[in-house]
């Protein structure tokens, strides 16, 4: 895997660790041989509203080269941030999730995600953003992923 960090100027140890958890969380959710052909552009930005990102940079089926943006915060928030973001490059590289496919709606064409194949929407009382199943996923592996991180540095 090959990771580059940029927005952490003489922050070596921090930059270390954050490249650490990365790899560690790769390889707690992909094949060997699928992590070995990533590429990971690691941001960490002053001004952003959320606190993590990540960004298909591919845009194709089965894509491999990602970019994470983390919000700059107390670096243990940043590495579990980083679990939940790495849960999301597992589900563009396993074409788990697609983002981005228009569908016909009224007046025009609506942008959706799929997820495992299928086209995703909320529906009735379900929020957009944490009721869709990739975010769930994430949001529930984070915590296990970041427990794991913890256990095997302390």
């Amino acid at each position: 895997m090959n990771i580059t960090i940029t927005g952490m100027v003489g922050k070596h140890k921090e930059k270390a660790l954050l490249k650490e958890a990365a790899e560690f969380f790769a390889n707690q959710l992909m094949d060997p041989r699928m992590v070995r052909n990533l590429t990971i552009d690691l941001e960490v930005r002053n001004n952003m509203r959320v606190d993590g990102e990540c960004v298909d940079e591919d845009g194709i089926r089965n894509p491999r080269w990602f970019t994470i943006g983390l919000k700059r915060q107390d670096i243990s928030e940043m590495i579990k941030i980083l679990g939940h973001e790495m849960v999301h490059v597992k589900q563009h590289a396993k074409n788990e999730l697609q983002n981005g496919h228009a569908v016909a709606a009224r007046g025009g064409f609506k942008i959706y995600s799929k997820w495992m194949g299928e086209i995703w929407k909320p529906k009735g009382k379900e929020d957009a953003y944490f009721d869709a199943p990739w975010e769930i996923e994430a949001y529930g592996r984070e915590v296990g992923l970041y427990v794991k991180w913890m256990s095997r540095v302390n």
